[in-house]
């Protein structure tokens, strides 16, 4: 029994992940930005058992979000692959250029960093509201004519409410 364990074990591809394979990475949705909006920033870790996340002081701007969790697992033909990020969204302070400093991350006994971005800050008269990227990828995205046609939104013909038309009045005759 503990024969068919161990060799289920193997089959399946389940081996701890070496630290060289780990991956530790940042990813904004814009790098630039208009003054009152907010932007998506975030963290990934790839295949690594992490530990001791320190998030950057995110120095001229302020957290509106997060820091938000997600992790995925997978296993595909009996290869394995797990990933985790953290995400915050951000909304400048002030007008100017501006570095998300870098991020730390222990993965299996190992320190990784991200590389510091720069984020442009433009001033907004106007008040122009945008959103921040909110798809990270898209399974169509070899496709694009597909693009057009899921990010509509469905139109259904007017209709006006039906009339009711007024009931008629019964004559009463008393005897």
């Amino acid at each position: 029994m503990r024969v068919l364990f161990i060799i289920f074990i193997c089959l399946t591809g389940f081996y701890p992940s070496n630290a060289q394979d780990a991956k530790f990475t940042i990813e904004v949705s814009t790098d630039s930005v208009l003054m009152g909006n907010y932007f998506q920033v975030s963290f990934k870790i790839e295949n690594g058992a992490a530990s001791n996340f320190a998030a950057p002081d995110f120095q001229g701007f302020s957290i509106v979000g997060g820091p938000n969790q997600s992790s995925t697992y997978s296993m595909v033909n009996g290869v394995s692959s797990q990933s985790m990020s953290y995400s915050y969204y951000l909304q400048p302070t002030e007008e100017g250029q501006f570095f998300i400093e870098p991020a730390s991350i222990e993965i299996d006994g190992e320190i990784f960093e991200t590389n510091p971005i720069e984020i442009k800050v433009a001033p907004n008269p106007d008040g122009i509201i945008q959103q921040p990227n909110k798809r990270e990828y898209h399974i169509f995205d070899s496709f694009s004519p597909f693009d057009s046609f899921f990010d509509q939104q469905p139109t259904f013909p007017k209709q006006e409410p039906k009339k009711k038309k007024p009931k008629k009045k019964r004559k009463t005759v008393k005897i």
